[in-house]
């Protein structure tokens, strides 16, 4: 989703140089006081789970993950989803839908296109968490698939495969949207059609089969197919 359809506004890919802040707006909203030591180790060992410090494409539970985080922030069982929920609204605060993306997912929907997300959480994410993000259009997906959900992260092609499997379509009637070098390569191991969208004004190659600056551009490649 993001850097394709909504975007975290002052936040690049890597969420890493600003968990201390998050795991202080824990500490805040929970009022749980923990120690300067505490969240910086949670923040160093969140660290370790990020796939963009350590690629990987098995994907590990929100609840896995910040069971090693929270160690020793004496956190009850009963508040850990609350806490993880704290944590990621630090960044959700600045979430930004761009503009063209209700209008051409309308589009689609219209046109009776089947319309899925495969998304790679960020690190430790719920899924409940991450579709507070895409609440303004989310009536018309039909599929929303996440690696926590499937247990694969990009460049994997489980997602892809699953999603097809849903929609009772051959993976080559799939056109797969992404802004990462690892969402074309997931596409292109699926064996679908892939499409790189690229906002910025550096020159990206991937090795996609089309490439777009803005989402609007579908449109007009589906009028032309």
């Amino acid at each position: 989703m993001g850097g394709t359809l909504i975007d975290y506004e002052g936040f690049p890919q890597y969420w890493g140089d600003y968990y201390v802040p998050a795991f202080k707006q824990v500490s805040d909203q929970l009022n749980l006081h923990a120690a300067e030591e505490h969240i910086h180790a949670a923040a160093e060992t969140l660290k370790t789970y990020n796939p963009r410090l350590y690629p990987r494409e098995i994907e590990y539970q929100p609840a896995y993950i910040f069971a090693d985080v929270f160690h020793g922030w004496r956190i009850a069982d009963e508040m850990i989803d609350t806490a993880i929920a704290a944590f990621f609204a630090y960044f959700q605060q600045t979430v930004m839908i761009y503009p063209e993306t209700i209008s051409v997912i309308d589009y689609l929907h219209v046109k009776g296109y089947k319309i899925g997300i495969l998304t790679d959480v960020p690190t430790g994410m719920p899924t409940e968490v991450l579709m507070q993000d895409i609440r303004a259009f989310e009536d018309k997906i039909d599929y929303f698939l996440t690696s926590t959900d499937c247990g694969y992260r990009k460049p994997n092609a489980k997602g892809i495969e699953i999603i097809a499997e849903r929609f009772g379509v051959d993976v080559s009637k799939i056109a797969v949207v992404g802004n990462e070098k690892k969402d074309v390569a997931a596409a292109i191991n699926a064996g679908t059609v892939s499409i790189l969208i690229n906002r910025e004004s550096t020159t990206k190659d991937y090795g996609e089969d089309l490439r777009i600056s803005q989402l609007t551009e579908i449109i007009h490649l589906m009028e032309n197919e």
